[in-house]
């Protein structure tokens, strides 16, 4: 097996280069590119903010022995007019690509500026699909095999390179997703809730008060920290992890749900990433003494709530998995994703895509071409 460390250094600059389109890392170009073109696409999925794909980068670099950021801007005729988030990692048993985007194993297409023609959008899905060769050409035998691709929202038409994967051999399964539609009146909401959650929504209301945080309060974030710490029985993560989502917090990407005894203890926490249509549940810590109390029903009902008020359309809860998903949940993550089921207004269903890293070799040779 070829050395990982040495091809990990020497992945090259440009990722892709043919007819009008690029593909360049985000460590050879400007990165204020990046948020610059965020702001020129709504609606925007969450998890594409910078703090967002820093804080992934950081996580799992602290978990894994070898790591590379691959993230890269997409140009069309010089212009940038997307990005692609993606990172290549692993240990001595090899190594996968992935955008690691909210967390979530799979590599996902780059997200691209609104106005480019059917044509240049093809050209540019073929360009991506070849840097993926490109790469898996250069990682060799160190390279997992199999190649996941993933979608960050639900698909109501397939894309131009779907069925080119499908040609080659790529097997589709289905990950599904909990959200709650936030065009809803919070009447409507409370309406369809949990019968069981109401009554506990006013037990919790009673006993803790709810601060929230969407402007960088350090001192309620160190006690998360603390609390984070405390309830896991140990530091979880590197410190520059939970600086990345203060900074997140600051910069209006993120918002925090503080719970409080009347003393002012805190006695739950929760973090929220948000892009300027979504809010995204990322990770919460709840005092293990009132693990059967609702803690966490009121912490996520307010952030629902506040997500409603400044004018998101959809709170994501996470995934739902099922007993027949590969590998099956675990009781506690079945538990954790019934819990969920209760807040939320709709089951969505995301494509996952497993094709042979090999296959895409001959993909990426048929490329279309586009003018204009």
């Amino acid at each position: 097996m070829a050395d990982p460390a040495a091809r990990l250094g020497a992945v090259p600059a440009t990722l892709y280069a043919g007819g009008d389109c690029r593909i360049v890392r985000l460590d050879a170009a400007d990165p204020g590119l990046w948020p610059a073109l965020l702001a020129r696409r709504p609606p925007l999925p969450v998890g594409y903010h910078r703090l967002h794909c820093a804080y992934q980068h950081d996580y799992f670099a602290s978990a894994h022995r070898h790591y590379l950021a691959l993230d890269s801007l997409v140009y069309w005729r010089d212009e940038p007019v997307g990005v692609w988030p993606l990172a290549v990692y692993g240990d001595a048993g090899g190594l996968r690509l992935s955008s690691h985007l909210n967390g979530a194993y799979g590599v996902v297409p780059p997200l691209l500026l609104d106005g480019l023609s059917d044509k240049q959008g093809k050209a540019v899905s073929a360009g991506w699909l070849a840097a993926l060769a490109a790469l898996v050409a250069h990682f060799g035998p160190a390279l997992d095999p199999t190649l996941r691709i993933v979608s960050p929202e639900p698909w109501t038409d397939a894309p131009d390179w779907y069925p080119r994967l499908l040609a080659r051999g790529a097997a589709v399964a289905a990950q599904h997703r909990l959200v709650a539609d936030l065009t809803w009146s919070e009447a409507d909401y409370h309406r369809q809730l949990r019968k069981s959650y109401k009554s506990l929504l006013n037990q919790a209301a009673r006993t803790w008060t709810v601060d929230l945080d969407a402007r960088g309060d350090a001192a309620a974030f160190a006690q998360f920290q603390a609390l984070h710490e405390a309830v896991a029985g140990r530091r979880t993560r590197p410190a520059i992890t939970w600086e990345r989502q203060f900074e997140a917090i600051a910069g209006g990407a993120a918002f925090a749900v503080y719970l409080r005894e009347g003393s002012g203890r805190l006695i739950g926490a929760s973090l929220y990433n948000c892009s300027p249509q979504a809010v995204y549940y990322a990770v919460g810590a709840y005092d293990r003494q009132l693990f059967d109390q609702p803690v966490a029903h009121l912490s996520l009902f307010r952030a629902i709530g506040h997500a409603r008020e400044s004018g998101r359309r959809q709170f994501i809860l996470g995934n739902r998995p099922f007993p027949g998903d590969s590998p099956a949940p675990s009781e506690k993550e079945a538990k954790i994703a019934f819990f969920k089921e209760g807040f939320a207004t709709a089951l969505q269903i995301l494509p996952v895509i497993d094709i042979a890293g090999a296959n895409l070799a001959p993909l990426a040779a048929d490329r279309p071409e586009a003018t204009g």
